[in-house]
């Protein structure tokens, strides 16, 4: 194959991509060099930088690759911002529709589609021109916090994604989110991904274990609200050890890997993660389940005992 090749993978959560480009072929014919990517449960971001890896690998290395992602700040987003750490030419957009997708596909280059869709996008058969930066509405005020600064705890695997960003950080009014991770802060890459996710208005920290306990034991985040998150459950039993005063955990988002059991939709835990949650309800932690705010509070330790039957 000759090089210079022209790429487009589009990714979303579900399979909103494979279906948009299905819409698309519906109107042009067949596409080539369009790839759809779809993420669902019990996935992580590294399933979906793979899947990306794979994409590429049967074209050309100096193929022009250009992500197209649903929405920013997702898991999808995150993990073309991860997979454009190895492969800095990559594009990477937020925002896929048929409109600008078929734009797209029909010649228009990826920034003038995309402004294309936002002077057409709107109410049909008046003139409009999409004004986000003048109209968005300002971010509600933070309330102040006179207890523990820590307002949430959460295991995600995904992190800082849609959930968490468009949806947690609101509902729990976090003035800052600490991810706390052992090999995440020893990866400049990673570190910018997460950086690129965190909501506008809301500071990051991206720590240590034994940073973060050091921290709050000098006491540094009072009258904040602390939003903290782990992919790794030995964070937080580190955590629990050194002090840190964790009273509950949302075990919200655990990927399927080898030696793991699925008990929830997203959730599913090896022997090793079944240890540490029995270390930290030894501690007085309480461990619940809830994917989104508005979701029902599962009791974690009784989704681990059905899983074990």
């Amino acid at each position: 194959m000759e090089g210079d090749e022209v790429m487009f993978i589009l990714t979303s959560h579900g399979d909103y991509a494979k279906a948009t480009l299905a819409s698309c072929q519906m109107i042009t014919g067949q596409l080539d060099g369009f790839y759809p990517v779809s993420f669902n449960d019990p996935m992580g971001v590294d399933d979906v930088v793979a899947q990306y890896q794979q994409i590429i690998e049967q074209h050309p290395e100096d193929s022009d690759v250009t992500i197209i992602a649903d929405i920013p700040n997702g898991t999808p987003a995150n993990a073309a911002h991860i997979f454009q750490g190895s492969h800095p030419a990559t594009k990477v957009y937020a925002g896929l529709s048929l409109m600008t997708l078929l734009a797209i596909a029909t010649g228009t280059e990826p920034d003038a589609a995309f402004a294309q869709t936002a002077e057409l996008a709107g109410e049909v058969g008046k003139k409009h021109r999409v004004q986000a930066a003048k109209t968005a509405s300002k971010p509600a005020a933070v309330p102040e916090n006179h207890g523990n600064p820590l307002v949430n705890v959460r295991v995600d695997a995904r992190l800082i994604h849609g959930q968490v960003a468009t949806m947690w950080t609101r509902s729990v009014a976090a003035s800052r989110i600490m991810i706390v991770d052992d090999e995440i802060v020893q990866s400049e890459v990673q570190k910018a991904t997460l950086k690129t996710a965190v909501p506008g208005g809301v500071h990051l920290s991206i720590l240590t274990a034994q940073g973060a306990a050091d921290r709050f034991s000098k006491q540094q985040y009072n009258g904040q609200r602390v939003f903290l998150i782990v992919r790794d459950v030995t964070m937080l039993q580190k955590l629990v050890d050194a002090g840190v005063a964790i009273d509950k955990v949302n075990v919200g988002n655990m990927s399927m890997q080898s030696g793991a059991t699925q008990i929830a939709k997203s959730v599913a835990v090896t022997p090793d993660d079944v240890a540490v949650f029995k270390h930290l309800t030894d501690k007085g932690v309480k461990l619940y389940h809830q994917m989104v705010p508005n979701d029902p509070q599962a009791d974690f330790n009784e989704l681990l005992a059905k899983g074990s039957k």
